[in-house]
């Protein structure tokens, strides 16, 4: 034996491990790429409020909102209110649509709850509800009050929906509210 044939015996084993090294690498990559991919398409299924678009035009969305939900109790060019309707199987007290610049851009959806702590303990009701087909995430505002949000919004950063407790009216209410968003 030679000094190449040498050589080329004792740096076989490196090679080896360096070529396996790779194909593992590669297919890391690989699963990587395929993940984020898939986040990118999930991320993408969030740009409706019920079966209406976000960012569609006032008149488009009006007729859509209306084959869903009825006849609205007020209508303006900015805004469109029901009372006592369901969404995402849950009872709500009031609906309101709202549009900018022509484009629907917002939706919020209330529960009467009277005092703050049956808003929070609603809200884990309506989290829990909503958790079944978008991810969600718990958030403290001062340090003792938690609101969830979830999904990605349609149009730049943050998130598609948020659920809150909020004081409204001289009481308190779960808030389910999707937007605003800059169409």
């Amino acid at each position: 034996m030679n000094l190449h044939q040498l050589q080329s015996v004792l740096h076989a084993p490196f090679f080896l491990f360096i070529k396996t090294n790779l194909q593992q690498k590669m297919r890391k990559v690989l699963l990587l790429l395929c993940l984020m991919i898939g986040m990118v398409v999930n991320a993408q299924n969030n740009t409706k409020v019920g079966n209406v678009e976000l960012g569609t035009d006032y008149a488009t969305a009006l007729e859509q909102i209306k084959a869903e939900y009825g006849e609205p109790v007020s209508v303006t060019e900015n805004m469109v209110t029901y009372k006592n309707k369901r969404h995402e199987g849950m009872n709500f007290d009031e609906v309101v649509f709202k549009f900018r610049n022509g484009k629907f851009n917002e939706a919020r959806f209330y529960q009467k709850a009277g005092s703050r702590a049956a808003s929070q303990k609603q809200l884990e009701v309506v989290a829990k509800e909503m958790g079944k087909n978008h991810n969600m995430t718990k958030d403290f505002e001062d340090g003792r009050i938690w609101f969830y949000k979830g999904g990605k919004a349609p149009v730049g950063l943050g998130h598609f929906m948020t659920i809150s407790s909020t004081p409204r009216q001289g009481t308190y209410y779960t808030e389910l509210r999707y937007g605003p968003f800059s169409f």
